[in-house]
Order: structure tokens, then sequence, then C-alpha cells
């Protein structure tokens, strides 16, 4: 499997994601259904396209299960983003990493198939609170916590 992955959701959190990984030299699909969204991150990445990502013919259009991993990092929709996993995970994709802001919605996207679930809020205060009191740079700690995923 190729360093190919699959973005859902182009806001802040999907937009740095797609940038970073495309940064890092990996072939990087964004979708989003808003196309001002598509439009930022059109020249960042190698496909930048809208469509609705809960559909799983439109998934299989775009070739998701060939991707090394497919992250769901829509934000303001839980539904749409519990329906994304769900048509991920009919198409076959292996490796589904979703985002949520509780842990409720943790344990939803975990049981509609999720591989792994980011709360975000949660693991940035908790690598904040560990840079305070190493007194690490925040550059630094914020890097750090990106590698390790």
């Amino acid at each position: 499997m190729s360093d190919r992955y699959l973005v859902i959701g182009l806001g802040r959190f999907g937009m740095a994601v797609a940038v970073a990984l495309t940064d890092a030299g990996a072939e990087v699909i964004a979708l989003d259904s808003d196309m001002n969204l598509v439009e930022a991150i059109k020249n960042r990445v190698a496909y930048a396209i809208q469509l609705d990502a809960a559909d799983p013919q439109a998934l299989r259009s775009v070739d998701a299960h060939s991707c090394k991993s497919v992250i769901v990092a829509i934000g303001e929709n839980f539904e749409a983003a519990v329906l994304c996993v769900a048509a991920l995970k009919e198409i076959g994709v292996g490796h589904v990493i979703a985002r949520a802001i509780s842990q409720r919605q943790a344990r939803i996207l975990n049981a509609v198939g999720a591989s792994e679930v980011i709360e975000i809020e949660a693991e940035m205060g908790k690598t904040l609170g560990k840079r305070l009191i190493s007194g690490t740079p925040a550059t630094t700690a914020v890097v750090s916590a990106v590698a390790k995923r």
C-alpha cells in the first residue's frame, strides 16, 4: 500500500492534516462538500474534490479503499461523520481515523467501525499540560504530538 491518504472534511483540522501529509511527501486526496474549501486547498494536495462522503459510490469513485488511511475530519456535523465512517467501512476501507469532540462521540464512531478516534481538544489539552510542566516550546510539543500518531 502506498503513502496515499484520503482526508474528508476540510475545516482547520482537516486542512492541517492534509497539508502536513503532503509536506511529508504523501499523496493526498482532500474531500469536502463545500466547494470553497476544496478551492482553498487544491494547489496544496494531489487531488481536491467536492463530493458527498456519506455516499459509498462516491467514495468508490476516488478509490478510498486503496488509501493507507482515511481521516474523517468532519467536525461540525456529527451525523455526517458517522455516515461517512459507515460508508467507508461498507466499501472495505481498512484503516479509518475519525475526529470526535466528546467521549460519547468517540464511542459511537468506534461502534460504527472507526479504527482510531481522535479527541482533538482532549489530546491538545494533555499536550499543553505536558509542555507547560516540561518547559518545552509549543512548536516542539505540537510536532511531537502529531508525529506520535
